[in-house]
């Protein structure tokens, strides 16, 4: 039975790996939105001179597509300069909420390995002092019940590595996605604002 500290480490290092994994995939799972359906959504209110109900609907909705269209709406008489510098502004403060616990889980996935060998370092130095503090015959029963054990700690700590490194790469896929569809739907709802002003549309005035 594994009862050295390695391998209670390992333990930790999975019931971590767990919940940082679900916590993160929910988490996410919420700031999603359908963008096109969203901005098309939007933009349909917009032309409909409904500007203070799109920006409800924006106060209302989950996510960052959301969030960076308010943005706009709500600083669409600033510059352009000054208007990119807030947009700016939202993503430095967004980013880091999407990316929290993914180093966490990226380095569980790298250290697993090592701490696993740690325990097997730890299982032979405890068969070689019992080897050396017994008579000429040591029982081979003995030498592989202390291999079941390294075994069992090194498959743990591999198995770890793979898990995190999946839930890492899946996690910042989805952070990646949602970057992405930030940026897109600034860029969008920007251009239909600034072709609404060449066309001397005002968003601003409800029918």
């Amino acid at each position: 039975m594994l009862c050295n500290l390695p391998a209670w480490v390992l333990f930790i290092l999975f019931v971590l790996l767990l919940l940082y994994t679900v916590e993160r995939f929910l988490f996410l799972r919420s700031k999603k939105v359908k963008s096109r359906q969203f901005l098309d959504g939007i933009i349909a209110l917009l032309k409909k001179k409904r500007y203070n109900e799109a920006l409800t609907i924006c106060e209302e909705s989950p996510g960052t597509v959301a969030l960076m269209v308010k943005t706009v709406l709500v600083f669409r008489d600033k510059g352009p300069d000054e208007l990119s510098n807030v947009a700016d502004g939202i993503a430095l403060q967004e980013i880091p909420l999407l990316e929290r616990r993914l180093p966490a889980i990226q380095l569980i996935a790298k250290i697993a390995p090592i701490i696993s060998f740690a325990g097997i370092l730890q299982i032979l130095a405890k068969m070689f002092g019992s080897m050396a503090h017994t008579s000429t015959y040591f029982s081979s029963n003995t030498i592989v019940l202390f291999m079941q054990q390294a075994m069992i700690l090194i498959s743990f700590g591999l198995l770890l590595n793979i898990l995190g490194t999946l839930a890492y790469a899946f996690l910042h896929g989805q952070v990646k996605h949602l970057i992405y569809n930030m940026e897109w739907s600034y860029n969008e709802i920007l251009y239909y604002m600034a072709n609404a002003k060449e066309n001397g549309k005002n968003i601003d005035k409800e029918v």
